[in-house]
């Protein structure tokens, strides 16, 4: 047999079957090597929706205990070469890689993958399966990794070529959604709304949602009329229509929709507010809103869901509507924790679960997300399906896309292109499209200090400017750990704002200006005349920016500064922060536009304060200057607009030179 390098393989072991692979927290024997379930619950806590078990009922008896054997010799060599406990996420990776492999090799006999003969036999076969079944990149890269652990175990002597394996991949991932600004300021404003509208009413929707289930239960136990379920549900109704209740736009109802419609307007709020995973979200209690420091900064607790079945609490800036959100979404409930806890309590006490089992339940139970329609044999009590209701959230608030949002996404998601449409809603709405469009917003919308502030979320009672302003006392305080996954999500947010903002001065302007930009098009003029070739790809523009070459900031009025080390804050209010102008300002049509409808707010509110009082007179000079100057910046540009030539009353004013 020809093979790959010359090592001496290791033969699966022999098991008797009472070898340990789990154990709990004490060190005790949790699950052992032939047990059809794998329970990880007593070495690792993490996500609260998601089972710690492997299962292996579903896998032929034929092939089980091979399967198991295998990943134990993994779990074994993985924990000595790198120490700590093996995770259930990393086992389940395994096992369905291994199934891939031996569905391919036709049998369990690692040891084939040594042989270059059958090794390409097997490639092709890997390569026209992930290409007819149109894999994807996640369950190839189950594959890869499985071999990779099956030559660290010396269980095969083949070292797969990743990148070769995972270029047969046909299904590319698709990015997250980051949502047009247009479509998420009515999302973010109807949940904002019914959080505000239900929260003094949350004891009372508790208190009229027991009676509901308290009339349900007697008429189920009664034995003096009918158990037909028809006759049941019959006395049901008659005794709920004589229940009353002074909670606006609300129906009683034992399947949740009405719950569902608020709990989903509070998770919205508390995603949107802090960018939070939500996994993350559904660890919190009431209790999670924390005030910070001196300057009372509103945080929000809790724990952190991708550190390998540790629990590792983090903290969230957030605004304190999110306090509200969290309050609502847990006292509205309070009738369902008390049946929950019964309950698990019954099953621990009956065997029907595990302490350890019973102690995650207990978790759950905690969370201000319970869920909402109570049913026998349940193995959550909390929300588990978050991205289908967030998809009925927008149906039911009929929030379309305009041409504006239309283009807005595609700019945004080139991955997904085309799949918004004019009149059309987002092609789907999940916890991490919110989690990704607010590090969009972080980034685009200049979300770090109360002086940048421009972007509302078109609602009166939400002051924004502290929520943002806030981040940079936080990230001061010694006690606050920073979500890194999503620090890096902003990073990489900035490198594609970057690539938007060059791609749109080099390729989609057709008039530049500001110094800058005045001589970036002499330069393109010289370059065209000479015969060069002067269009960038994205491509080539994304690693300029990256390898730091090319670097800009968004002025916040409009127009970007080319200058990555320029100390300078142009154009930040309305008065001219400089009278030399700026040697590196460039101005594209589109900013162009945005500066006119600045300069209208401007002349506006000159207008307004224009009276003769004498106080106003700086203010209104100030004014004057920045319009005059706004104006000399697009004069270039083919827009149509009055020279501004109003006079300050009451002074007698000298021309600026």
């Amino acid at each position: 047999m020809k093979t790959a390098t010359r090592i001496t393989l290791n033969a699966l072991p022999k098991h008797d079957g009472g070898e340990a692979v789990t154990t709990r927290f004490d060190g005790t024997v949790l699950s052992k090597i032939f047990d059809l379930e794998w329970d990880f619950s007593g070495q690792e806590r993490g996500s609260l929706t998601t089972k710690p078990v492997v299962a292996f009922s579903h896998i032929e008896p034929a092939y089980r205990k091979v399967f198991q054997s295998t990943l134990a010799v993994l779990m074994k060599t993985q924990e000595v070469r790198q120490g700590g406990i093996v995770t259930r996420s990393q086992v389940s990776s395994w096992l369905a890689g291994l199934r891939y492999i031996k569905d391919i090799l036709g049998s369990c006999d690692w040891e084939r993958l040594s042989d270059d003969g059958e090794y390409a036999k097997f490639k092709r076969e890997l390569k026209k399966r992930v290409q007819a079944s149109d894999w994807s990149e996640t369950t190839v890269s189950s594959i890869i990794s499985a071999i990779n652990k099956l030559n660290e175990s010396s269980m095969c002597s083949r070292v797969p070529n990743g990148n070769e394996i995972r270029g047969w991949v046909n299904k590319k991932m698709q990015q997250h959604i980051a949502i047009p600004l247009g479509m998420y300021q009515p999302i973010m404003a109807t949940a904002l709304e019914l959080v505000e509208m239900y929260h003094p009413h949350r004891h009372a929707i508790n208190e009229a949602q027991f009676q509901l289930e308290k009339i349900a239960q007697e008429e189920r136990v009664r034995t003096d009329v009918s158990t037909e379920l028809d006759a049941i549900h019959s006395r049901e109704r008659k005794r709920t229509r004589n229940l009353s209740h002074t909670i606006p736009d609300f129906k009683l109802t034992r399947t949740g929709s009405e719950l569902n419609k608020i709990q989903d307007a509070c998770a919205i709020v508390i995603l949107g507010f802090s960018g939070m995973r939500v996994g993350e979200m559904t660890s919190m209690t009431k209790d999670s809103y924390i005030e910070k420091g001196c300057n009372h900064i509103p945080t929000l607790i809790g724990q952190e869901t991708k550190r390998s079945g540790h629990v590792i609490h983090e903290t969230w800036q957030t605004h304190k509507v999110s306090k509200y959100a969290l309050e609502l979404s847990c006292d509205m409930t309070q009738f369902l924790r008390s049946i929950y806890e019964e309950e698990n309590s019954n099953n621990l006490s009956e065997n029907k679960i595990s302490f350890e089992e019973h102690q995650r339940r207990e978790r759950q139970i905690a969370s201000a997300f319970l869920s909402t329609k109570i049913s026998p044999n349940r193995k959550n009590y909390c929300q588990v399906n978050m991205s289908r209701r967030f998809n009925k959230f927008i149906q039911r608030n009929n929030i379309v896309a305009t041409e504006a949002d239309v283009e807005e996404f595609n700019r945004l998601n080139p991955t997904r292109a085309g799949q918004l449409k004019v009149g059309g809603r987002l092609p789907k709405l999940s916890p991490h499209d919110i989690r990704r469009s607010f590090a969009v917003f972080i980034k685009r919308y200049g979300f770090g200090s109360s002086a940048t502030i421009k972007f509302q979320y078109k609602h009166s009672n939400i002051q924004m400017s502290d929520y943002y302003g806030n981040n940079a006392r936080l990230q001061a305080m010694e006690d606050v750990l920073m979500d890194n996954d999503l620090l890096q999500l902003m990073n990489e947010e900035g490198i594609r704002m970057g690539v938007d903002i060059f791609d749109e001065i080099f390729n989609e302007s057709q008039q530049l200006g500001g110094a800058g930009g005045e001589r970036i098009a002499r330069d393109k003029f010289e370059r065209l005349s000479s015969g060069e070739h002067v269009y960038m790809t994205r491509g080539e523009i994304e690693r300029l920016v990256r390898n730091g070459t090319l670097s800009v900031v968004k002025l916040p009025t409009g127009g970007y500064c080319t200058n990555a080390s320029c100390s300078r804050v142009c154009g930040i209010g309305e008065f001219a922060a400089e009278i030399k102008p700026c040697d590196d300002q460039v101005i594209t049509d589109k900013q162009a536009e945005l500066i006119l409808k600045q300069n209208k707010r401007i002349i506006k509110a000159f207008r307004d304060l224009n009276t003769g009082d004498p106080m106003m007179n700086s203010i209104l000079i100030g004014q004057k200057q920045k319009i005059r100057r706004n104006e000399r910046l697009i004069e270039g540009f083919n827009l149509s607009f009055e020279p501004f030539n109003d006079e300050i009353k009451g002074i007698i004013e000298i021309a600026e030179v």
